[in-house]
């Protein structure tokens, strides 16, 4: 009976107040959850737009005979990676296309000298000298067989990496040397135990190129020594010929690229096995460089990670 009127009305709009409370509070998240909706939908939305332009910029690189690559945005990480991977694929497909019109210009030029001997000996059958024509055909035989080799070697180089096994560096070495019949004798120096995980193929592939590399140039000496630097494994060839000068020593590994240098033995390469080198060497993690040789020509070093015990 002692309750005033207003006591009345506030114990009445109590429970209204309270509803409304709730009201609004399912309100605010029914507007948050729309709201993260719209946004997905806006991003989704977006990001397939970048996609369709990615995809005509590939269309028009592929119709079009100019190296090119996909532009960079403000995207999100993963598109950002997404555009990195296509560059290097498209940087690849440009060294291939590259490597092919060498190619086929290195060709053309053995089977042009071919023709010329054989037509100017069939004109003239009576006045060919035919040891002479034998010879320069066998010489251009020569340099396509060289091509070829090359050719195999590259894609042997893309192949997929199988196979891989622990190598004892030093014994490999040893096993290749002592297949080979070089002219200059090669001097092995090994520091025991260097094993690296490779395929063993593809090792022995670099050891190849530079020893031949290295008997091509070399005028008495030729060495391998291999060690530790760094905690990788160091396969060193050097030689006491001409050398590389410094301003060529990155071009060399360039495909199709040939040093105007003096040869001591044999003809010029044709430019694909230090670039060969350089691919496998890669491949396994690792790199190869020439520097200045301790025996006054070149050496060349080829770095790969230690095997994990």
């Amino acid at each position: 009976m002692g309750r005033s009127t207003l006591h009345v009305r506030l114990e009445r709009a109590g429970p209204r107040r309270e509803a409304s409370r709730w009201w609004d509070l399912a309100a605010m998240l029914t507007a948050v959850v729309v709201g993260r909706m719209l946004a997905r939908r806006l991003l989704v939305r977006r990001l397939l737009r970048r996609l369709y332009a990615i995809s005509g910029n590939l269309a028009e690189i592929n119709i079009s005979d100019e190296h090119a690559q996909i532009a960079q945005r403000r995207d999100p990480r993963e598109l950002k990676q997404l555009i990195d991977n296509i560059n290097v694929s498209l940087d690849m497909l440009d060294h291939e296309r590259q490597l092919a019109s060498n190619i086929a210009h290195e060709i053309r030029s053995p089977l042009a000298g071919i023709r010329v001997t054989v037509e100017e000996a069939t004109a003239h059958p009576g006045e060919a000298d035919y040891p002479q024509v034998l010879e320069a055909v066998l010489r251009g035989v020569d340099r396509l067989e060289a091509l070829a080799t090359a050719l195999l070697l590259v894609a042997r180089s893309r192949a997929a990496q199988a196979d891989w096994e622990r190598i004892d560096l030093c014994e490999l070495v040893r096993q290749e040397v002592a297949d080979r019949n070089d002219p200059i004798t090669i001097e092995i120096i090994c520091a025991p135990h260097v094993v690296i995980t490779a395929m063993r193929t593809r090792i022995c592939q670099i050891i190849t190129n530079l020893l031949d590399n290295a008997q091509h140039h070399a005028v008495n000496q030729v060495q391998v020594h291999v060690g530790r630097s760094d905690g990788n494994a160091r396969l060193a060839v050097s030689d006491d010929g001409p050398g590389v000068p410094e301003q060529d020593r990155e071009r060399i590994f360039d495909r199709m690229y040939q040093l105007r240098t003096t040869c001591q033995r044999g003809g010029p390469g044709i430019g694909l096995g230090l670039s060969i080198t350089r691919d496998i060497a890669k491949a396994h993690h690792g790199a190869v460089w020439v520097e200045s040789s301790p025996l006054g020509g070149a050496c060349f070093v080829l770095q790969m990670p230690i095997a994990v015990p």
